[in-house]
Order: C-alpha cells, then structure tokens, then sequence
C-alpha cells in the first residue's frame, strides 16, 4: 500500500512536469484572479469529522480546518461566506489539489516529502499523531496485546501505515488490516463490532469517541507511533501570489493569538493597540498591497474568523463535547510548537 501511494505521487509529479507546467496555478491569469472571477474560494474538506470538517444538519460545514479555509475567503473577498466545500478521501485529496479541482486542501493532510513534491504545503496548522480506538471490554492495556487483532483503516494514509508497522515491529506483533476508501465507512464498521480496533489521526479519533460513539467510556484510545505529524493547508505548485497570501494570512490567526487579538477587542487593537498591531490590522496599508489585498484584511479576518485559539476552542476545546488538549499546538510560549513570523 505504501509504495503504491508514493508511486502515484511520485508519478503525479513526473506528469507535471513533462507538460511543462506546475498545475494549474501557472496558467493564464494565476489563481488568485481564477478565484476572484468565479465569485468564491474551494476549499477540500474532509468527508465529515467532527470537531475539524463536516456539515451540520443545516449543511454548513463546521470545524477547525474549514475555519482555516474561511479566513482565506476573508483575505481574499472581505466575506467568510464566499467559499465551497468538496468533500475528500486520502487517495483523492492530491489530485483534487493538483488538477485545479479545489483551489486549497485544508483536510488533515501530513506533510511528507513525496506530498510536498506534489503539491505546495504552505503552513502547518495543526500538529497530530495516530491512535487506536479499542473496546475496554477486550481488557487490552498495551500495544503487545493486539497481536491477531482486525483494524478497520481508511487506505491511501501512508503516516497511519507507518505508525502501525512501528508499532507491529516494536511490539512483536502482527495486525490484520481491513481497507476502506472511506474513513467514515472504516470508522462506522468499528462502531458497528465488525473491527476489533479503528485507527485513524488522533484529534480524529477523539472526535468520533466524543460525537460517534454511543457509549464513548466503552472504549479506549491508544496513541501509536513515535511521529509528531505536521498538518498543513496545501495548495498547488507555482503560484507565488496564492502562496503568500495563504502564509500570511495563517500567519494572521498565530499572531493575533500570540498578541492577544481577538474578535471582541481587535476593533480596540487596531485604534489604540502596539504600533505593530496598529500596522498589520490596516493603519499601514504596504501590508495589503504586498498581497494585493486591501488595506484592512488581517483586520476583517480576526474581526470575522478570530484567532488561532478562538479557532481552536469553538470546534475543538473545552467548550466542544471533544475537549481535545492542544498539545503542541498550544503557543510556543506556553509549551507548544506555535509560533508567529515577524512582520518586518
């Protein structure tokens, strides 16, 4: 499964560059003004995890990942409604991004070489690791007791791949996989006793536990692996205007977190806040037009979307029924791996 997965993508990229092009971002006209004309940003979204992408029963995509993707909307057209979202599995993530079929991809994608030679990730956005879901009632405390066990998977994740085999290796035994093109049908297929495990992302796996399960103390997470797994927004190759734009502007919601910027007082910061607040949130417009954006677009996207940590704590924190701990995504100053650029 794995060298099947690098060798599309490694043959995705020879392709692209036999035809002499770097995606659709080099033709004609570039992304930006592709996006502007149509009248909205698409955005690829997962095929429904609660807590980072899926619909609610009104049909509006909820969670952290389309959050990200609506500050996008934001920067480019002033409205966080300006956007559409295509629902994606792993194996059709990539060529959705590569085509022009999505103009980003902000749906739990690791960064990995072969991905980045693929398409251009532009910024992690969340930093993850694997886990597996069990029944407590199999009594199982430790990776050497899964031995001879089935576990429904989602097929196309190579990091997942990877976290399993180390765990089989270290552990001295071996799992019996079962694929699905759907991570939901994997994940139902567990929940329905038909798997004696699930393994999936671990923010992923918390989601299901708290939003799936019916009875979520009936069951157990394990984290496996020894990865920190970079998530980041993708976009595709060669169109520097698109990718300066996606940078700054997650940039933006790291940096109104770290300085204490939010929804409720970035009216106030912009009027009376530090001169370098005062700047990026629209007193000096360089900002804007280095981008080609206006001159008050950081401003509209926290006023619109919030920061990092508001983000974070509307889909997935304490006031979510996932609670999930940030972790590293938490501000390096408080212990985790988030930290702004400057802005000189």
């Amino acid at each position: 499964m794995k060298k099947c997965v690098v060798t599309l993508i490694l043959g995705l990229v020879g392709a692209a560059a036999l035809t002499g092009c770097g995606g659709p971002a080099q033709s004609t006209g570039g992304v930006v003004e592709k996006i502007k004309q149509r009248g909205y940003l698409s955005c690829g979204a997962s095929q429904g995890v609660p807590g980072l992408s899926r619909p609610d029963e009104k049909g509006v995509w909820r969670g952290f990942d389309t959050d990200i993707c609506r500050a996008f909307a934001v920067a480019l057209f002033g409205d966080a409604q300006k956007i559409q979202f295509a629902p994606l599995n792993a194996a059709q993530r990539l060529p959705a991004v590569q085509t022009g079929e999505i103009d980003i991809l902000s749906r739990t994608t690791t960064i990995t070489f072969t991905r980045d030679l693929a398409m251009r990730f532009v910024a992690v956005t969340l930093y993850d690791s694997d886990a597996v879901i069990m029944r407590k009632s199999l009594g199982i405390t430790k990776p050497e007791e899964l031995g001879g066990r089935t576990v429904c998977m989602q097929g196309g994740g190579s990091l997942v791949e990877n976290a399993l085999d180390e765990m089989e290796q270290e552990a001295g035994i071996q799992l019996k996989r079962v694929y699905f093109d759907s991570t939901l049908t994997a994940r139902d297929t567990y929940f329905a006793g038909r798997c004696d495990l699930y393994v999936t992302d671990g923010l992923a796996a918390k989601s299901q536990l708290a939003t799936v399960a019916k009875n979520p103390d009936e069951h157990a997470l394990m984290y496996i692996g020894s990865s920190v797994e970079p998530n980041g927004v993708a976009i595709a190759r060669g169109d520097d205007r698109w990718f300066d734009i996606v940078r700054w502007t997650v940039n933006l919601l790291v940096w109104a977190e770290y300085n204490g910027i939010t929804q409720a007082n970035v009216d106030e910061k912009r009027k009376s806040g530090t001169k370098e607040q005062r700047r990026v949130l629209g007193e000096d417009g360089a900002f804007g037009r280095a981008l080609g954006l206006t001159d008050d677009w950081a401003y509209q996207v926290i006023k619109q979307i919030g920061n990092y940590g508001e983000i974070w704590q509307r889909n997935l924190g304490s006031d979510t029924p996932i609670k999930a701990e940030r972790r590293l995504n938490e501000l390096y100053k408080q212990g985790g791996l988030q930290f702004p650029l400057p802005w000189d």
